[in-house]
């Protein structure tokens, strides 16, 4: 992999290094420092993971045939070794068809998993924020005793079901966060220790 990498490039904190739905002519090791991954999620931005040293970014657009499936931003300064697409491409040609197939069905499987993941972490952090205005709810059940019986009896009912979506999402976070780390596994870039050492 050393001989890919034609130059370095340094990013300071908070610099977009790629941007998801932009054409992609080179992928990333991350040399030092580390890298946000974000991806937007009904028109917000969400970010879904972090990656280290020696981690590869922007390189599933290669095999995809397709424009950038998430941004990536420095956390902290930030130096990447540079591969670009024509000699990833090359190498990638000269495997076998079926290494090639199997490389791409991967891709395919992970840029998947990766919107199903920002998905949820997006729908878990509007959770959250509905849970945090729960606080007004409570006073406002009490608001309601003066309202007709048949009129508060809806309205109690409704902060119920509220009460208890938000203890279902809840579940669903503790569930997801016991899952996480199976789900990073599978979403991390192998390290590449020799890399740039």
């Amino acid at each position: 992999m050393d001989q890919t990498i034609v130059r370095s490039e340094k990013y300071e904190n908070g610099k977009t290094i790629i941007e998801e739905g932009t054409w992609a002519f080179s992928a990333y090791i991350i040399k030092s420092g580390k890298v946000k991954l974000w991806k937007v999620v009904n028109g917000k931005q969400v970010q879904f993971g972090t990656l280290n040293e020696g981690e590869i970014f922007g390189d599933m657009a290669f095999l995809g045939g397709s424009k950038r499936t998430a941004s990536a931003t420095a956390e902290g300064p930030v130096e990447v070794g540079v591969i670009y697409q024509d000699m990833f491409m090359d190498a990638l040609h000269n495997l076998p068809e079926d290494l090639r197939h199997k490389a791409q069905l991967l891709v395919s499987d992970l840029s998947g998993l990766t919107d199903i993941y920002a998905r949820l972490t997006s729908a878990l952090q509007d959770a959250k924020e509905i849970k945090a205005r729960m606080e007004d709810f409570k006073s406002l059940e009490k608001q309601f005793e003066k309202a007709p019986e048949y009129l508060r009896a809806v309205l109690v009912a409704l902060i119920r079901r509220l009460h208890g979506a938000i203890e279902g999402c809840a579940k669903l976070a503790a569930e997801i966060d016991s899952g996480n780390k199976s789900v990073d596994s599978l979403a991390a870039p192998p390290r590449l220790a020799a890399v740039g050492h």
